[in-house]
């Protein structure tokens, strides 16, 4: 990665252009830096979904936004042509929403992609219902501390995982009813003795890989596992007639599939998206829910940055600070 001097084009029809004040760092960055994630890179490639930021200069064709607002952007565009690490971006209108006024920099910097992917995973994928149990694991990044509060407003219990014992009471103060370590517990048997032996009615997962078909042992019966996230890659091999027996259904979820992705020709889902806003911008703004920041890093340090997300110690996100 580096930082270049470049000379930022003016924004097209349904374009603004922002002075970016920080930026929140998330998997699918360091997956297209890597060339796994869902699309190719062109390059020069930028990198980034999400920021806080100030609108600097409209586009034709934009309502809504004046010169001079603040804005918070979460993923519906390419980040390959659109990112946002740097001091300026351009992206489109319909990837901005107003920034509550009570976050500071680097907390509305967290908010895009990871409030949108618990909301629509959680209301619109896992069908999570209130007096619901749900797992989430992998629960100390920063979609694991949204799926906490978006989960808790939505009325569900929570058992949150954890690999070290030492992130425990951080994740019980954010609101965890229970926490398994997952590198010391067995997962199946504590989830069993938690819920009595009924099980969870939702998995929110972010690891994969031979996980999967722990969190099938952890669901009850006819309930729902949902993977967002693919820490490890790997391909467990699945017994399916168990599968089968319980009636267990498994979903994948991408938040662009309501977000929208021009270059997959992905539309966005504007009745979702009104939705997810009437949710989440009330509940940011009096403090029901927080991001959580994890470490800050300045902008010229974005490798830095990047070693620390991909060390998979942090609590919270990892931010970028600009200027």
């Amino acid at each position: 990665m580096q930082l270049n001097d470049v000379e930022m084009r003016k924004p097209s029809s349904g374009e603004v252009k922002l002075a970016v004040k920080a930026s929140g760092l998330n998997r699918a960055e360091t997956m297209m830096r890597e060339n796994t994630y869902i699309v190719t890179p062109e390059l020069p490639s930028g990198l980034g979904y999400d920021a806080s930021a100030e609108i600097i200069e409209d586009g034709p064709d934009v309502s809504g936004f004046s010169v001079g607002d603040r804005a918070i952007t979460f993923p519906a565009f390419s980040q390959s042509k659109n990112g946002v690490y740097g001091e300026e971006a351009i992206v489109p209108k319909n990837a901005c929403w107003p920034w509550p006024e009570n976050l500071t920099a680097e907390e509305a910097a967290c908010v895009g992609t990871n409030y949108t992917t618990v909301y629509f995973g959680l209301k619109h994928v896992g069908r999570l219902n209130a007096g619901d149990t749900i797992l989430l694991t992998a629960a100390t990044g920063g979609v694991g501390f949204a799926a906490i509060e978006i989960a808790k407003e939505m009325g569900a219990t929570i058992i949150a995982t954890t690999r070290k014992r030492n992130k425990v009471k951080t994740l019980l103060d954010a609101g965890a009813d229970h926490v398994i370590v997952t590198g010391e517990e067995d997962l199946v048997a504590r989830v069993q003795e938690i819920t009595d032996g009924v099980g969870v009615q939702v998995a929110f997962d972010a690891i994969a890989g031979a996980v999967i078909p722990q969190l099938f042992e952890c669901l009850e019966q006819g309930d729902r596992c949902v993977i967002y996230g693919i820490v490890n890659p790997s391909s467990p091999p699945l017994d399916v007639i168990p599968f089968m027996i319980k009636g267990l259904t498994l979903f994948s979820h991408a938040v662009v599939y309501f977000t929208g992705y021009p270059d997959m020709g992905l539309p966005q889902n504007v009745d979702a998206m009104n939705e997810a806003k009437e949710f989440l911008l009330p509940r940011l703004a009096d403090g029901r829910i927080k991001p959580k920041v994890s470490e800050v890093f300045k902008l010229e340090d974005v490798a830095d940055a990047h070693r620390a997300l991909e060390s998979n110690n942090q609590v919270g996100e990892i931010v970028l600070t600009v200027g």
